[in-house]
């Protein structure tokens, strides 16, 4: 699935914009609806970049100026999510899943990383 028939699905707007400056940046404004991703995002991480920020659809301005950890850790946890579910369901064998490979091909690095990869895992097979 695409960056842009992931937001359609979700019924919302996709804007790619060019960017030379901040070459990694993509945002989400909950009240337009769209979704805005830097045209230097890789192909292969843009879904993962949307996905991240489609986690951000129900973060108000105030919830994440107030609460911007909380809102990434929430974001981040989608995005687990969604690539956990769509690699568990081309997986031959499920319990054979190697979370370590997982998060090296999404570059996940954090510890709060790894615990949201083993609880989706969980959640999905379970």
């Amino acid at each position: 699935m695409t960056e842009k028939e992931l937001a359609y699905n979700l019924g919302i707007k996709i804007e790619v914009f060019e960017d030379v400056l901040f070459p990694d940046e993509a945002f989400y404004i909950p009240t337009l609806k769209t979704m805005f991703l830097s045209d230097a995002i890789s192909e292969d991480k843009r879904v993962q970049v949307a996905l991240h920020e489609i986690g951000h659809r129900n973060h108000s301005t105030d919830i994440y100026e107030n609460f911007r950890e909380r809102c990434e850790l929430e974001a981040n946890r989608n995005m687990i999510h969604h690539l956990m579910k769509a690699e568990l369901d081309i997986a031959e064998d499920t319990s054979t899943f190697n979370y370590l490979a997982f998060m090296e091909k999404y570059n996940l690095k954090t510890i709060a990383d790894e615990v949201m990869v083993k609880e989706e895992y969980l959640a999905l097979v379970g």
